[in-house]
């Protein structure tokens, strides 16, 4: 491939992570239980706490069982051992109830995991989340 070519399609690349980047910060807050509800959905999410600070930012194939199974157990994500480690929080119990009634989510379906995972990073980057340090 010619160098001017994969400068364009470098440039389309960009040009659309940014418009789902835009998406994304500029979409509604939807509850943990309306996450969890969307099934084998691909896409990336910012979790908020009650004062609107990004605590975490994560991709996904399915968000039916991030929401659903893995944010219940502290041994299958990282945000609830992370959370567990601030002492702030006793078990993996505390953390989902904290998740499902003080937190906001934002999420941006993407149409395939590797468009999600350079969503995910991107915007990590950008907002230098708490807990993907």
């Amino acid at each position: 491939m010619k160098k001017k070519n994969v400068l364009k399609e470098l440039e389309k690349e960009i040009k659309i992570l940014d418009s789902k980047f835009k998406q994304l910060m500029n979409s509604d807050f939807i509850s943990f239980q309306t996450v969890a509800a969307h099934k084998n959905v691909t896409g990336v999410y910012v979790i908020y706490n009650h004062k609107s600070e990004i605590l975490y930012i994560g991709s996904t194939n399915k968000f039916n069982i991030r929401f659903g199974t893995d944010l219940k157990h502290e041994s299958t994500h990282t945000l609830v051992r992370k959370l567990i480690q601030t002492k702030d929080f006793k078990d993996r119990h505390q953390v989902l109830e904290f998740l499902k009634n003080k937190c906001k989510i934002k999420i941006k379906q993407c149409i395939n995991k590797r468009e999600a995972e350079a969503l995910e990073h991107i915007a990590i980057y950008i907002l230098k989340p708490v807990f993907n340090k």
